[in-house]
């Protein structure tokens, strides 16, 4: 695999470029005209009850987990979890009303571990990718409460407050301000097949468990967004939100004379958030009264098609000295994917394919901001393409859960050689062995490898950073057998063997440049229950 300044697919880019307007398009129209069909059909035709979108996802892999979950078919917030069916009562000859029906839910997602590198210090992650194993992911935890009504048979309501507790933490700080975030704060609402939100949501689709890591659809803004059920399997769903990082390319504050008294005042210069839309059209096939399709009523396929679009508006940021002004330009993006998923209802087996493009902006993390930019000082062509591949197998003692992914990225830079230039992949599986219904040992092994469009001098040759991993993870699961069982308490054992090239990666003086091989042991615990991160 050379590295080399590769030319985007044209093909794709035309296609997608000439979509990206339509897609635009289909989500207006998704959110001002399908609230007046679903009203329109209420008006013209009796209530019928919902129909059930996941009614044959595996029962563990819905819902899902907040920041890991690898279920196949996405959780239907108007069929899962609803309240039950409040009674009717009349009362002294009026009308009869429908009672609301609610209830508070409490749900989490959490992993935590401490671990040691058996050389006196804390253990570190070691990957070189994108998206390395998460056997040495820092400690993290969400805590949801949501409220839950019904109104009547057709309308239903959710309330959602998610907070996250991120590393580090007080043991490792010694700070009692641990670090907090609002990852969910909205409200849902739903009139028979149609769903609408507004508020602060971690609007995300499927993901890949082993690396952490969702490949597609995965947002964190302040939005809106609504989903539609045409019929029974299909589902088409779109967002529209913004989200602005407090850094140099996006936000701005100097001090300025107070109008009034002494003093200085804080003054906004500088204010581009980046607005995102999303667009995702999702079919299920499944077994019905009029179609067969699969040996199994549990099986099913599902396909899903999706696009984002990316903006954010030109700025003027002031310089250290207030008399140099830079002004940065408008920029823009796009997106374009797919994923298949296939999966048989039997002890969470399913496999699921992943294909991406991205361009221009839509390249790079809403999270995060490009470090090199096109001679305009815009994104402009820049590129990404990957495909992503997941899946687990289980049966009676033993279960294997895989992934893998190839990625190209190129850096919308003119220059031919660049960090910001590389080709990366990484392939993982995790083989368990059950012993009984509580204890289970995993044996995990990974190979990763990133080429940079670099030099090594040492050997003539691109600059190739790899490494190879092995871990072992004894635990006991409360719950039963199963990959995706939780809670677990267990132990990690995990030794990584780095090459020379991911070695240079780090300062010289970093132990991990000067070091070929790197342990981590420690013990680690991780739950999920009663969740709805998923939209």
């Amino acid at each position: 695999m050379r590295c080399r300044r590769s030319r985007p697919l044209a093909a794709v880019s035309a296609f997608a470029a000439s979509v990206a307007p339509v897609g635009l398009f289909a989500l207006l129209a998704l959110v001002v005209f399908l609230p007046a069909r679903a009203f329109a059909q209420a008006e013209a035709a009796p209530a019928e009850p919902a129909s059930a979108l996941a009614e044959h996802t595996p029962a563990t892999l819905a819902p899902p987990p907040a920041t890991q979950a690898t279920a196949v078919v996405a959780k239907d917030p108007t069929a899962a979890d609803a309240s039950p069916t409040p009674s009717v009562a009349v009362r002294e000859g009026r009308p009869a009303q429908a009672e609301n029906t609610g209830r508070f839910e409490f749900g989490s997602y959490g992993r935590i571990s401490v671990a040691s590198d058996l050389r006196g210090g804390t253990g570190r992650p070691a990957d070189i990718v994108a998206y390395g194993a998460r056997v040495d992911e820092a400690s993290y935890s969400e805590f949801e409460l949501r409220r839950e009504d019904t109104f009547g048979d057709n309308i239903k309501t959710r309330i959602v407050t998610t907070l996250a507790l991120f590393p580090e933490f007080f043991h490792f700080t010694g700070n009692a301000t641990d670090h907090i975030g609002v990852r969910n704060l909205y409200v849902q609402a739903s009139y028979k097949d149609l769903t609408m939100w507004a508020g602060s949501r971690m609007y995300r689709g499927d993901d890949i468990y082993l690396l952490n890591w969702w490949p597609l659809d995965n947002q964190n803004t302040m939005g809106a967004g609504a989903m539609y059920k045409l019929g029974a399997d299909t589902v088409i769903a779109g967002h529209a939100g913004m989200q602005r990082l407090e850094n140099d390319s996006q936000f701005q504050q100097i001090p300025a004379v107070a109008p009034y008294g002494f003093g200085t005042v804080p003054v906004t210069t500088l204010d581009r958030p980046r607005t995102i839309e999303t667009l995702k059209i999702t079919h299920f096939v499944r077994n019905s009264e009029n179609r067969h399709v699969f040996a199994s009523d549990k099986a099913g396929f599902k396909v899903s098609l999706y696009g984002e679009a990316h903006q954010i508006a030109a700025g003027v940021r002031k310089e250290t000295n207030p008399d140099v002004e830079r002004a940065l330009p408008s920029d823009t993006g796009y997106l374009v994917g797919a994923q298949l998923g296939y999966w048989t209802g039997e002890r969470d087996t399913y496999v699921s394919l992943f294909l991406r493009h991205a361009s221009g902006l839509a390249a790079y993390d809403p999270l995060a901001t490009p470090t090199t930019y096109a001679n305009d000082q815009s994104t402009h062509g820049t590129t990404e393409n990957l495909i992503a591949l997941s899946g687990n197998w289980e049966k009676e003692w033993f279960g294997v859960m895989a992934a893998a992914y190839v990625r190209f990225f190129r850096d919308g830079s003119p220059a031919p050689t660049s960090r910001e230039k590389y080709d990366e992949g990484i392939v993982i599986a995790r083989p368990q062995i059950y012993i009984g219904e509580h204890w289970g040992v995993g044996i995990e092994g990974s190979y990763q490898q990133r080429r940079y469009a670099l030099i090594n001098q040492d050997q003539d040759a691109n600059l190739t950073a790899s490494l190879l991993r092995g871990a072992i993870l004894p635990y006991f699961s409360p719950t039963g057998r199963g990959s995706f069982k939780r809670p677990q308490i267990g132990l990690v054992y995990a030794v990584t063997s780095r090459n020379s090239g991911a070695r240079s990666l780090y300062a010289a003086e970093d132990v991990f440049s000067q070091r070929k091989t790197e342990h981590f042991m420690g013990v680690l615990a991780e739950w999920w229950f009663n969740f709805s991160s998923y939209p």
